[in-house]
């Protein structure tokens, strides 16, 4: 459910409310709201959003995602086996993000915990994008820090991501790639550090049809003894067009994982899909 309602001036009001159903059975995925819950204000100056939305770290991600940043993407598979990636969607957030100037644009996204206790600070997310788009060429930088509540030892895990991508459309084929650092301390103690590398192509081959591919190679480098893991994959995929809104999919992806220091096998995920997508 969504909606906007103009308030003159350039000036709109906006909501969105977002649920997900399993498409096999009906059933709710959740009791409570998994996609945004936010209201808004958009004009002249950007946009502000309150509640619950995606950050500005995920924008940059999404844009430069290989498979038309959809779940047949390598990316977030690879980088949740080697250890795990960042929170696209956070609660009780302010995001503003800015107007496209001279090709220029920015956001700032700040989610404020409610889980304060006497001896430990409440679950706060910070995120910062800045994106220059301009023609053909995007390229932009985010950075992303989550200070989470620990169980047991009480304290604070903290992760800080940072994201340089871009793209650049040939119009014989569009790339799109990027590198993500991110650091990692568990209640103060530094558990390891993550590297992802990625890229991707997009090619209309045919009138209507057009082919994708995307590779991922994601590193956790562990501070304990033998914890390295390593996953790397791709993503074969092709789609055709029956009108300007209804295209038909197919898609293979395949995630390899193992122990960086013994080259161990800790396993594959291989997912085959097919089916149909009408936008409305």
């Amino acid at each position: 459910l969504r909606g906007s309602e103009d308030l003159g001036n350039g000036l709109k009001a906006t909501f969105k409310l977002e649920q997900r159903f399993k498409s096999d059975d009906g059933s709710l995925d959740s009791v409570n709201f998994k996609g945004e819950s936010s209201v808004g204000l958009s004009g002249g100056f950007g946009a502000v959003l309150l509640g619950r939305t995606t950050t500005v770290y995920d924008d940059l991600r999404d844009l430069t995602n290989p498979i038309g940043d959809t779940n047949l993407s390598p990316v977030i598979d690879a980088i949740k086996e080697a250890k795990g990636d960042y929170v696209d969607t956070t609660d009780n957030t302010i995001a503003y993000r800015s107007p496209v100037i001279g090709g220029f644009s920015g956001g700032l996204t700040l989610s404020l915990g409610e889980n304060k206790t006497s001896t430990v600070d409440a679950t706060q997310h910070t995120a910062l994008k800045l994106q220059y788009a301009n023609g053909p060429l995007l390229v932009g930088y985010a950075y992303q820090n989550e200070e989470s509540q620990n169980g047991a030892p009480a304290g604070i895990n903290d992760v800080t991501y940072h994201l340089l991508a871009g793209s650049y459309d040939f119009g014989v084929a569009k790339l799109v790639g990027g590198y993500q650092n991110a650091d990692r301390k568990t209640v103060g103690a530094k558990t390891g550090d993550d590297s992802v590398y990625y890229f991707g192509v997009s090619a209309p081959v045919a009138k209507d049809v057009n082919l994708y591919f995307g590779y991922v190679n994601s590193e956790f480098d562990a501070v304990a003894a033998n914890g390295d893991v390593k996953a790397t994959g791709y993503t074969i995929a092709a789609n055709y067009w029956l009108s300007k809104r209804t295209d038909l999919y197919a898609g293979y992806k395949q995630i390899k994982k193992k122990n960086d220091n013994s080259g161990a096998d800790l396993g594959k995920i291989s997912q085959l899909a097919v089916g149909v997508r009408h936008s409305f």
